[in-house]
């Protein structure tokens, strides 16, 4: 497709998410930068979605649908990856169904990748947002929003941003957070379509940090939703998904992104053993009576869920991202002190005759 220059492609799939897709597209609408266009993408949806996705295309001449052949579901990798192929933008961004975008959300990155070319990718921050219309004693929704680990912008220079999400697993960078240059994401290949679920997103960021400087946005631009019906909620409900598809993924995605840093030649010995730590620690499935523990925990998690009023389960789920906040803190300052270190090193090298 011709390049249209200032131009931002926004890709949004969808499969049977009407009860949030109109939102998501209103978010787009509302954008306080004028130059977009909307690709509607559906995974094989078998509930009304495409009609609302249909609805705004016919309202708005920016907005378009897309679909699989034969209206199948093809999973989130090759639906992005479809968006991405008729993307017209100078640049790309997207945005999940169930998620939404603030209105300075495209301004504020393309003013970036405007003022700065040799910047690949824009990355910002997104708040939390606990909100599940289904359930009447979750309609106070909580907002909950990441920390910032560093005072002002950051440019991440390749690879320091994969190294930051390796050691502080809680900085995963998220699709709705990021807009890239298109060319840049063709160069790499877009979304890898066998991870169809889990990892999509990181396996993709992960492409695009070892590789290409990021400017790192500080500040909140999207709102990032946690409801009962999402796919990971669903899945994490399960122990099945704990002890199987879990660590099943984690092992594959590991696996890919090793073969990968080595096919590209990024052999950073620093980086090379986080990948490798992660690897041991996140791709070690329990044994029977971890896997017993974890059936105990996650039924009595269920069991403390229903009993709790609405008001205790909220300070609940708070109390757990802080206490994510404070390990990741933790990981966010080994990391300094191990790249100081290295620093050193090489610095009193040099020094030496």
């Amino acid at each position: 497709m011709p390049e249209q220059a200032g131009l931002v492609s926004v890709v949004i799939i969808f499969l049977n998410e009407e009860r949030f897709l109109r939102e998501a597209i209103e978010s787009v609408l509302a954008q306080d930068y004028p130059h977009w266009e909307l690709l509607l993408v559906d995974d094989g949806s078998t509930d009304a979605s495409a009609d609302i996705a249909r609805a705004f295309a016919s309202e708005h001449a920016r907005i378009r649908c897309l679909a699989h052949p034969g209206g199948k579901n093809r999973g989130m990798s090759a639906s992005r990856n479809l968006g991405l192929a008729h993307a017209r933008g100078e640049y790309v961004a997207f945005l999940d169904a169930d998620d939404v975008y603030l209105p300075e959300r495209l301004r504020r990155h393309v003013e970036v990748l405007a003022a700065q070319p040799g910047i690949a990718m824009t990355v910002s921050n997104h708040i939390r947002w606990f909100d599940d219309p289904s359930d009447t004693r979750e309609q106070d929704e909580i907002a909950y929003a990441r920390p910032f680990f560093v005072a002002g912008d950051v440019v991440w220079e390749p690879p320091l941003g994969l190294m930051v999400v390796m050691c502080v697993p809680y900085l995963n960078v998220g699709t709705c957070n990021l807009t890239i240059r298109r060319r840049i994401a063709l160069q790499a290949g877009g979304f890898e379509d066998g991870f169809t679920s889990m990892y999509e997103d990181q396996v993709f960021a992960a492409k695009i940090l070892a590789r290409y400087p990021v400017y790192v946005l500080q500040t909140y631009l999207a709102r990032y939703r946690h409801h009962g019906a999402s796919a990971t909620r669903k899945a994490k409900a399960t122990t099945e998904f704990l002890v199987a598809t879990a660590y099943a993924d984690t092992t594959r995605f590991f696996a890919w992104l090793l073969n990968y840093l080595a096919d590209h030649g990024i052999d950073d010995p620093t980086l090379l053993e986080m990948v490798r730590d992660r690897q041991t620690r996140d791709g070690r499935q329990p044994g029977s009576l971890g896997r017993a523990r974890m059936r105990i925990s996650a039924e009595l998690k269920r069991l403390l869920v229903r009993a709790l009023p609405g008001a205790w389960r909220k300070r609940l789920l708070v109390l757990d991202y802080e206490n994510d906040e404070r390990r990741a803190q933790r990981a966010y300052q080994r990391l300094t002190r191990t790249l100081t270190r290295r620093a050193l090193a090489a610095a009193t090298r040099r020094d030496q005759p």
